[in-house]
């Protein structure tokens, strides 16, 4: 996955962490060219074929579930190797300029399991398992579900569903209080520019 230098840390137990990556978030969507207008899209890769790789799928069902928001990967629906590159096309042809908040699990350090990151730029996901994929995202969270090695299946299969929940939970509440400050935020920004 390719990291930028500017990048947000948290454990997932961390205090107050849907605020801190909330906020955090929000100066990364309003960095983007024209993010008032452009349609936020929420892309979150993985399969429930592995405990690890199922963080992608389970934050898309949660937020397909708790917020109105447009998500690409959800349990019933996932996004994975198979066809990521297709639901990046129909996202391009379906959307004006989108703008992708890409989502995926990761392996890491041992010492980082269990760390959330946050960055502007894109996610290269399936390196862990010697995949080459698209590179997708304006704006990209990881969740450190396991430590890597040089089987990286391994390690998504035998991966705690205990910590993937708890993951899950942690970073779906800062993408639902990003997503609802976001569209509050857009929708004073279009109505003073056309004057409501």
């Amino acid at each position: 996955m390719k990291k930028q230098a500017d990048k947000l840390n948290l454990y997932y137990l961390a205090p107050n962490i849907d605020i801190i990556g909330c906020k955090y978030l929000l100066k990364l969507w309003r960095g983007q060219d024209d993010f008032a207008r452009r349609p936020l899209v929420f892309l979150c890769i993985g399969s429930d074929r592995y405990t690890g790789d199922a963080l992608g799928p389970l934050i898309g069902s949660y937020l397909e579930e708790n917020i109105d928001s447009i998500v690409y990967g959800t349990l019933e629906r996932p996004v994975h190797a198979g066809n990521l590159k297709a639901v990046i096309i129909e996202i391009g042809q379906r959307f004006f300029r989108p703008m992708i908040i890409a989502v995926d699990a990761c392996l890491g350090q041992k010492n980082e399991i269990g760390h959330i990151e946050i960055w502007e730029g894109t996610i290269e996901a399936g390196i862990a398992v010697g995949n080459k994929l698209p590179k997708t995202g304006d704006i990209a969270m990881i969740g450190i579900v396991n430590a890597a090695s040089s089987l990286g299946y391994r390690e998504l299969q035998s991966t705690s569903l205990a910590l993937v929940m708890k993951m899950v939970k942690a970073q779906s509440l800062i993408l639902q209080n990003f997503y609802r400050e976001a569209k509050r935020e857009q929708a004073g920004l279009l109505g003073e520019l056309f004057g409501k």
